[in-house]
């Protein structure tokens, strides 16, 4: 017998694929700065650019693996060679958490990796193809390929085995992708408290509500010092730094994946009046809410 159930990782595995994208640009194409709320996952097919990730460049070229963490930010830069040729690289924006914490923060993944397995990068490299076909085949048939605005509510039983499908060919995806970066990460992830954890959660579970910091020490019960330093030491921010991360990215996801009014938005994330919310959001952002929402409403660059 093999009985998963009893093992609690499973439970707190969680993984879904939101964009699949291939993108062939030329030498003179530059992509703004831009963070999203999503895990990004670069395949660099062909060519070469420079990024910049958190004020430090980075030089990408073929044969390279990307992995750039939720809420950060990251610019790709022109080329310095017009003559230089196109580069070419799928995207995968993904969700990937054991609980409410973030796989690639927990497990170390380095932002970038050039591969040495040539074999292994274009086997991943044709099943990120086979994905992305897979995914246009199922998009097309939900009647949704040139409208990337469109929010599907409802979907029949041969869609939803469809969708399950992908979700499955997703998972093999991210296996073959890493076997491919197990020599690159820890043999341990890293060690968090447990209380620290159960409080994640809990901050997950309940942006929509005020949650000032008496609360969140009362609720693991300890002190509003030492929730400061034991949340400082376990994940290197405040608890009141993390939850407006939290609350920033549920905004926006929600600004580019469905139609709610900004007032909703910012409840439904946590903030306590739209003025709030559109002040901490062009703070931290550096463009204004309603920008971002048309830049990336239906449409993601990754």
């Amino acid at each position: 017998m093999a009985i998963l159930s009893r093992i609690k990782f499973v439970e707190d595995l969680f993984m879904r694929m939101a964009w699949v994208i291939k993108n062939v640009v030329n030498a003179e194409t530059e992509f703004p700065r831009a963070s999203y709320a999503k895990t990004i996952i670069w395949v660099v097919v062909e060519g070469k650019r420079t990024i910049e990730v958190n004020g430090f460049f980075h030089e990408v070229q073929a044969g390279d693996l990307v992995v750039i963490p939720p809420q950060t930010p990251r610019t790709v830069l022109p080329s310095s060679d017009p003559a230089s040729g196109p580069f070419h690289f799928f995207t995968i924006g993904c969700d990937i958490k054991i609980g409410s914490l973030n796989f690639v923060e927990l497990y170390k993944v380095p932002l970038l990796t050039r591969v040495a397995d040539e074999p292994g990068f274009q086997e991943l490299t044709k099943l990120t193809a086979d994905l992305l076909a897979q995914s246009l085949k199922v998009i097309k048939a939900l009647h949704a390929l040139d409208q990337p605005q469109l929010i599907i509510a409802r979907v029949n039983t041969d869609e939803t085995a469809a969708l399950f499908a992908l979700k499955a060919a997703f998972q093999v995806w991210f296996s073959r992708f890493l076997d491919m970066m197990r020599s690159y990460l820890p043999d341990e992830p890293q060690e968090i408290d447990p209380r620290i954890s159960k409080l994640c959660a809990y901050m997950q579970m309940n942006l929509d509500r005020r949650l000032a910091l008496p609360d969140l020490a009362k609720y693991l019960y300890i002190s509003e010092s030492h929730l400061r330093l034991l949340f400082r030491k376990t994940m290197g921010i405040s608890p009141s730094e993390y939850l407006r991360q939290l609350r920033l990215q549920r905004a926006k996801d929600l600004l580019v994946n469905t139609s709610y009014s900004l007032k909703e938005i910012a409840e439904l994330s946590g903030f306590e009046t739209l003025n709030h919310f559109s002040r901490v959001f062009s703070t931290y952002e550096s463009v204004p809410a309603v920008q971002y929402r048309k830049r990336y409403y239906g449409n993601a660059q990754g």
